[in-house]
């Protein structure tokens, strides 16, 4: 077991304990928390064999109660954090407590905030289970519900105790959520490391264990470095957030029928597109994005079901939003985003050249 260093703000860090069949060692943080009660956030979608293993060792350290959540986006609601609550609150949770957050993005969100309400804030940790959320969305402070038309509109920068890693429970998942966790690992290459985006395309499409787990870690330590120059990604919205403007939008519209890796993936693909066509990229570059994807059996066109009034709509809801319309931020290279006159990072496009684009993503 490895045990990586991920920064939470003034200069603290949480342990990231990082490894193989390690649901046993599990104890060894979990004592440290001297909880009362566990309180172990899951939803239907999570292998039972993962619930079992994982609330036997919580129980050897305290009480544990386990509350499952319908699988899917819908789920990031009030109404089921509200439900949440009153479970919790049923159930006797103290100050003491801790939740503990088993599963992928949407339990990772849930579960982190429930902890950051709950009498002005209790302890949590996760227990990530897709790949998603392993390399990604439990890596960091950002915990939300979505709202009608946006997704994560409502919540708070909130840190959890630690995140326990174990990549044996990739092993149960469907090789189509596996695919969709490698977009965001080439995500990381596009921003950070072109050798990386190589590595991945080298190994499309027949992924084996040991090498999606060796992509994963790799993906991890490529994030930690971003947090290590901001923990709380304000600053890293183009690293962290590249295609995911157009790949909310497509999500959001999809009502959970798309996974978020595969999204994202119609989003980059889109938005290298919008960077050429406003000549900031060699038009090369995303013929080899979008084959890559596709090499990996990820989806890069818009659904056909899905108008371009509809994702113009979705992006009045984009929760990056300030007092300006929806930024883009668009690359010019490998590890290079253009900037404007005052090297700042993002771009108003107008209109009539996103729509143009959007027409040619069909």
């Amino acid at each position: 077991m490895r045990i990586l260093k991920c920064p939470i703000g003034n200069d603290k860090h949480i342990n990231v304990y990082v490894g193989n069949d390690i649901v046993s060692n599990l104890t060894l943080p979990a004592n440290e928390l001297q909880a009362d009660k566990f309180f172990v956030i899951t939803d239907s979608q999570v292998p039972k064999t993962i619930k079992t293993s994982v609330c036997q060792v919580l129980s050897e350290v305290a009480q544990t109660h386990i509350l499952e959540v319908p699988a899917g986006e819908e789920s990031k609601s009030f109404s089921v954090l509200e439900k949440l609550c009153g479970s919790v609150l049923d159930l006797m949770a103290t100050k003491s407590s801790v939740v503990v957050c088993l599963g992928g993005g949407v339990v990772g969100n849930l579960g982190g905030l429930l902890a950051a309400l709950l009498f002005r804030g209790i302890r949590f940790f996760h227990v990530p289970t897709s790949m998603v959320a392993q390399i990604d969305s439990a890596i960091g402070q950002k915990q939300a519900i979505n709202y009608k038309m946006g997704k994560n509109m409502f919540g708070q920068y909130y840190p959890p105790q630690f995140v326990f890693i174990d990549f044996d429970f990739l092993r149960s998942l469907p090789s189509r959520h596996i695919r969709a966790g490698l977009a965001e690992s080439v995500k990381h290459g596009l921003c950070q490391s072109e050798a990386f985006f190589e590595q991945i395309n080298a190994a499309a499409p027949n992924f084996d264990d040991r090498t999606i787990d060796a992509i994963s870690l790799k993906t991890i330590e490529l994030k930690l470095e971003l947090m290590e120059i901001d923990p709380f990604e304000g600053k890293l919205d183009p690293q962290l957030e590249l295609g995911h403007t157009i790949g909310h939008a497509v999500e959001i519209i999809k009502c959970g029928s798309l996974l978020h890796g595969e999204a994202i993936a119609i989003g980059m693909t889109a938005e290298t597109k919008i960077s050429v066509a406003l000549g900031y990229m060699n038009p090369a570059l995303p013929k080899r994005i979008e084959a890559v994807f596709q090499k990996i059996g990820l989806p890069t066109k818009i659904p056909a079901d899905i108008t371009i009034n509809q994702i113009f709509q979705t992006l009045k809801y984009d929760n990056k939003r300030r007092a300006t319309p929806t930024k883009f931020f668009l690359l010019e290279d490998f590890t290079r985003f253009h900037t404007d006159s005052q090297g700042k990072i993002g771009d108003l496009v107008p209109e009539e050249t996103v729509e143009k684009v959007l027409e040619s993503c069909y």
